[in-house]
């Protein structure tokens, strides 16, 4: 089992494992940050979850639905490094959340910013740092999370990388479609 392990490893393009180990590190962060609100929410008495059981079954669902993204992105990885279809479709989609979740939290810290009046306001501890300055690092921090996204989606749609993905598949190399003369430019390599 591990040698089928490290043989599907060594043929995976290192793209591909930058991906599935940025998506284990994503994935981590995720359920870190689920475990904590599991705790707030059930453990303690916290003013950020109130005792209202609409409230407590919103934050309850949100955490199940982060605890359901964590195992689809552990059956991605695995998937990754096997070179499975279906892996490369999921992290594409898994992208494509990345980069709408991401980018919406960016954009709504910055509609934040300039809609509220405590842009210019300092920090008590660091007089020369103001909160909008934070809103800004914090918004530059999502949208970097939000170009990871895009770099999924456009890595794992190349014609090379649908081709590694295909080959592991039928177990025999593909003739290149652009030697053969019919080229898929389908955005999601879907046709």
């Amino acid at each position: 089992m591990l040698n089928a392990m490290v043989r599907d490893r060594a043929g995976a393009p290192p793209g591909v494992i930058i991906a599935a180990a940025i998506l284990g590190v994503m994935a981590f962060i995720a359920l870190l940050i689920a475990a904590c609100a599991a705790y707030v929410m059930f453990a303690t008495n916290s003013a950020l979850i109130p005792r209202i059981p609409s409230v407590r079954m919103a934050a309850g669902g949100l955490d199940a639905l982060v605890v359901a993204l964590v195992i689809l992105s552990a059956a991605t990885i695995v998937g990754l490094f096997r070179l499975k279809i279906w892996a490369r479709y999921s992290i594409t989609l898994l992208g494509l959340l990345d980069l709408l979740v991401f980018a919406f939290m960016a954009a709504g810290v910055l509609v934040v910013r300039v809609k509220s009046g405590m842009a210019a306001m300092t920090v008590p501890n660091n007089p020369g740092l103001t909160l909008g300055e934070i809103m800004v690092g914090l918004a530059c921090l999502y949208g970097v999370l939000a170009l990871i996204g895009v770099w999924w989606m456009i890595y794992f749609n190349t014609e090379r990388i649908r081709l590694v993905f295909a080959e592991s598949r039928n177990e025999v190399p593909l003739v290149s479609r652009e030697t053969s003369g019919a080229s898929n430019k389908s955005f999601l390599g879907l046709s």
